[in-house]
């Protein structure tokens, strides 16, 4: 799909019937990934879209637009090598491994596949760039997300409960002196940075109680997420996708 800038990317869209499900998409998205850039984690350019579908009617989206390389592919299409030794295969390893930190302040339920964190390159013979898409299911997410328990239910300190790290990516994230340094760069954060982060959505894409909303979530996690990783660290059954 090629967004207005003419460049090619990944295209999303939600209709009013499928709120229950999407939710504030477009915000989430825009949200989360003045977020990521904020904290240094490499995210793609969010473009507004607007693609006639297969019956001619218009439907207003969004376009993740896609790195120019000649090779893109996804963490699980890579291959089990680099899978397998991350730090061989990928630039910015070390950055790769705090990305769990990131998930569990934002709350995201959606990174278990590896499909939404892309990799690419110029030639074969040098190592993957990356970059991360497709956050339409952090933050406020959907009425859905949260059936299984409202936003302050301790279930959601659990991290385990709601999230497992891609193949391959565990054996990075399995100690408190990795992971600490992502942890005190969000610390960090003020609520200034934080309404800045709110303040890139598009007009029109954010209701004032759905602000309110990811606010409160993301200040209280804030405060929460150095217990959240610490209880991740501990638990020692299964964290990491099959797939």
């Amino acid at each position: 799909m090629r967004s207005h800038s003419g460049r090619n990317g990944y295209f999303k869209f939600t209709r009013k019937d499928q709120w229950y499900f999407s939710g504030p998409m477009i915000a989430n998205e825009y949200i989360a990934a003045a977020l990521a850039a904020k904290l240094g984690l490499p995210v793609a350019k969010l473009e507004l879209a607007t693609v006639a579908g297969p019956d001619g009617r218009l439907q207003k989206g969004l376009v993740s637009v896609a790195a120019r390389a000649k090779e893109v592919t996804t963490w699980n299409e890579a291959g089990e090598a680099v899978r397998s030794h991350p730090a061989k295969y990928v630039k910015r390893a070390d950055l790769l491994r705090s990305l769990i930190v990131f998930d569990a302040w934002i709350a995201n339920i959606d990174r278990a596949s590896g499909k939404n964190l892309v990799l690419y390159r110029s030639s074969g013979d040098e190592k993957y760039r990356w970059y991360l898409i497709d956050h339409g299911h952090t933050l406020y997410g959907s009425p859905r997300k949260w059936a299984r328990g409202a936003w302050n239910n301790p279930l959601w300190q659990k991290l385990w409960t709601f999230y497992h790290t891609p193949k391959g990516l565990l054996r990075l994230q399995s100690s408190w002196k990795r992971l600490d340094p992502m942890v005190r760069r969000i610390e960090k954060l003020t609520p200034a940075h934080i309404d800045q982060a709110l303040d890139s959505v598009p007009v029109g894409c954010l209701r004032t109680n759905e602000r309110r909303f990811i606010r409160r979530l993301l200040l209280t996690r804030k405060k929460q997420l150095r217990s959240i990783i610490r209880r991740w660290l501990a638990y020692k059954v299964r964290k990491e996708s099959g797939r």
